[in-house]
C-alpha cells in the first residue's frame, strides 16, 4: 500500500507531527528484536491502553514485581513510551519500587487509565502510517513485511494484537500502564529521562477537570 504523504501532512499540525515522529524513531533506535505485529502492538496500546486490565489490587503487583526483577525490561528506565499520541506511556514496576515511589499511587494511575480510553480509529490509522514512513533500510522489518501483515488482519476494524514472544524478551513481561500526563504531574522529574522527546511534563487534564468540577 502507498503512502501518500501529501494526505499525512494534512492531518497533523507541523509540531505535533514533529512530537509524533520523535516517538515514531525512538522505536526503531530503541528495540531490535521486533516484528511488524509489534509496531503494531505499539502503537494500538499507545492510542487505546489496556486491552485486558490486570488485578488491580497490592498483593498483585508486589507479585508482578518479583517476576519484574527476575524478568527486566532490556530498557532500564522508569518508563518507556507507547505509541505515538502521547496518551499512555509502559511503566517498568521493579524500576518504580527501587525508586520508592508509592505503590498505592501506581494503582491509582492504572485506574485513571479509563478515563482517557477512547477508541478512536481514524488517528490510529493515520499514526499507523506515521510508522510505515519512518522505516528506513536499516530496520530488520521492511515495508513490504508490514504490509503482509496488515494483508493478513482485518486492519479497517483496528483489532488488537499482542506483541510477538520474542518482543516481550526485550520490553518486558511484567509492567503497567498509566496516562503520560498523570504520571509526570506526580514525578515530573522522570520527564526528561529521554532527552530526544522533548516531553511537556505540564498539568494533566484529568486534574484541570478535578479542580473545576
Amino acid at each position: 500500500m502507498k503512502i501518500d504523504i501529501k494526505d499525512i501532512l494534512e492531518k497533523y499540525e507541523i509540531f505535533d507531527l514533529e512530537d509524533k515522529l520523535r516517538f515514531a524513531n525512538w522505536f526503531y533506535k530503541n528495540y531490535s528484536l521486533f516484528e511488524a505485529q509489534d509496531i503494531y502492538s505499539w502503537l494500538w496500546i499507545g492510542e487505546f491502553g489496556y486491552y485486558e486490565f490486570p488485578q488491580n489490587d497490592l498483593n498483585t503487583l508486589m507479585e508482578d514485581i518479583i517476576l519484574a526483577q527476575l524478568n527486566p525490561s532490556k530498557i532500564r528506565r522508569i518508563w518507556e513510551p507507547l505509541g505515538i499520541s502521547r496518551k499512555f506511556i509502559k511503566i517498568n514496576i521493579d524500576l518504580y519500587f527501587e525508586a520508592g515511589y508509592p505503590l498505592k499511587r501506581l494503582l491509582d494511575l492504572v485506574e485513571r487509565c479509563k478515563d482517557f480510553i477512547s477508541i478512536d480509529k481514524l488517528t490510529f490509522k493515520n499514526n499507523w502510517n506515521l510508522m510505515k514512513l519512518e522505516l528506513d533500510f536499516t530496520q530488520n522489518v521492511k515495508l513490504s513485511d508490514i504490509n503482509l501483515f496488515m494483508e493478513k488482519i482485518p486492519f479497517h476494524m483496528s483489532p488488537y494484537y499482542p506483541f510477538t514472544e520474542n518482543f516481550l524478551k526485550e520490553f518486558g513481561n511484567y509492567y503497567r500502564i498509566v496516562p503520560m500526563k498523570d504520571f509526570f504531574f506526580y514525578y515530573p522529574e522522570c520527564a526528561n529521562i529521554y532527552e530526544d522527546l522533548f516531553i511537556d511534563a505540564g498539568i494533566s487534564y484529568m486534574e484541570v477537570v478535578k479542580e473545576e468540577s
